[in-house]
């Protein structure tokens, strides 16, 4: 058995393709584009950042609506 074999077996079983998860084709280029804006945003110092809050996107839709989120007291990242 190939080595190329081997991986295609583990992988089929592990994970599953994004056709079969129900992701369409353009959507992570769609929210990479979304991600790569905001780290732009927040290097550059310009516009308003997504900070506490958090973004969905309903492709079959196309339709966006955020979601406010607050920080946690005893969270290690974003408590005080």
């Amino acid at each position: 058995m190939a080595a190329e074999n081997v991986t295609e077996i583990i992988c089929s079983r592990i994970a599953t393709s994004c056709s079969r998860a129900g992701v369409l084709g353009v959507l992570p280029g769609v929210i990479g584009s979304l991600q790569a804006t905001e780290a732009l945003k927040h290097l550059l110092g310009v516009g308003e950042l997504l900070t506490g809050r958090l973004l969905t996107y309903d492709s079959l839709s196309l339709r966006f609506r955020e979601i406010g989120v607050g920080r946690r007291a005893g969270c290690g990242a974003c408590g005080e």
